[in-house]
């Protein structure tokens, strides 16, 4: 979805066209672009170090795509893995995947006499709870729902992405800086202490959260922290490879993982830190022509040593704990319409959906182990 030429940050989604599936193998993969961190390296990296029981079988999935399955469908831009064979899928409609077959999901908006949601929901990304909790957002509008069918029509200003933890503790973010807090009845603005757009945001608990955006003019990025109380921007120098025109944080993901907290952010590269330790960078496979990268546009995994890194052009790329994994069969980069709008990973199920050919696209991926 987002596009880095050749350190700028550029996106769009494109719609595809074709009808069919196809599947592809990967067991046992044997890429090892990044060998296990050392032991020395513990102290700044608890969770990175080379376990026995993370080998390479952790990057093998059987993958399998689905081209224009969704009736209508050219684009869609949000997806939720809530389990194996048990996906929501958000493009002009809401559907749900169950390992086979793509089932229209009725949503309704209670706000304004109950008409139908469905339609209508072009460019909606989606944060749930549960598959009767959860909630869809784009531009000027929050959907949330606590049955899984009738939704609350919420206005709260200029909205990019949602986290939270529970239905009456969410956190909003968008452009210029915008932040704001859902309590269960109303939107309280934050101050987040920035001007610039906020793409992403994830954490841990209310004292832990973080979130990535960027100027669109400069492509300057910003990191920010929530401990609480306060949205702190984190010094980017710190990082070392963060600066105007040359890499925009476009993704951030964190997770708790043996009493410590692991942040992952990334653009252009990846960029882990554990607790307050330095930043460790990962280059990862998105290298294109011309000195310029494959934006990484989202992360999200299980643990510290079990997530993914999804990018434009179809890249995508997990971490096991000792080593990256790069399927390559599915980047792309060439093709001017093919490109990934949205990404979920819960338990040993993945998916991607976006457009190809003028069609809407799905790839699954389920673990063999």
């Amino acid at each position: 979805m987002i596009k880095i030429l050749p350190f700028l940050v550029v996106g769009f989604l494109l719609a595809g066209a074709l009808g069919s599936c196809k599947k592809h193998l990967t067991e046992p993969p044997q890429d090892t672009v990044k060998k296990c961190d050392t032991c020395s390296d513990t102290t700044h990296h608890p969770c990175d170090t080379c376990n026995i029981n993370r080998d390479s079988l952790a990057h093998a999935f059987n993958w399998t795509e689905y081209i224009d399955r969704m009736p209508g469908e050219t684009s869609p831009t949000g997806v939720w893995v809530f389990g194996q064979n048990d996906i929501y899928i958000v493009g002009d409609y809401l559907w749900h995947f169950d390992g086979s077959s793509f089932m229209i999901v009725p949503a309704f908006d209670r706000t304004y006499n109950n008409i139908t949601l469905n339609g209508g929901l072009n460019g909606m990304s989606i944060f749930a709870f549960s598959k009767t909790d959860f909630w869809m957002v784009h531009g000027s509008i929050v959907f949330h729902t606590t049955d899984g069918q009738y939704f609350d029509d919420i206005r709260p200003g200029n909205v990019n992405a949602c986290w939270g933890l529970a239905d009456n503790d969410v956190f909003i973010v968008g452009n210029s800086g915008h932040i704001a807090h859902w309590d269960g009845t109303k939107f309280t603005d934050m101050t987040s202490n920035t001007t610039k757009s906020i793409g992403q945001i994830w954490g841990t608990s209310d004292n832990n959260i973080w979130a990535s955006g960027w100027n669109e003019s400069t492509a300057e990025s910003v990191l920010l922290h929530y401990d609480g109380s306060t949205w702190t921007v984190q010094d980017l120098s710190k990082i070392g490879n963060i600066g105007v025109g040359k890499d925009a944080l476009i993704s951030v993901w964190t997770c708790d993982s043996a009493f410590h907290h692991i942040t992952v952010t990334g653009g252009s590269f990846v960029y882990r830190t554990t607790d307050n330790s330095s930043w460790h960078t990962d280059t990862l496979k998105n290298t294109l022509g011309g000195g310029g990268y494959a934006g990484l546009n989202q992360i999200r995994g299980n643990s510290s040593t079990d997530f993914m890194v999804q990018g434009s052009g179809g890249f995508l790329s997990h971490w096991n704990g000792k080593s990256w994994y790069f399927y390559q069969q599915f980047f792309d980069w060439s093709s001017p319409d093919y490109d990934i709008g949205a990404f979920s990973f819960n338990g040993n199920t993945a998916c991607m959906v976006g457009h190809k050919s003028g069609a809407s696209w799905v790839l699954v991926g389920q673990r063999n182990h």
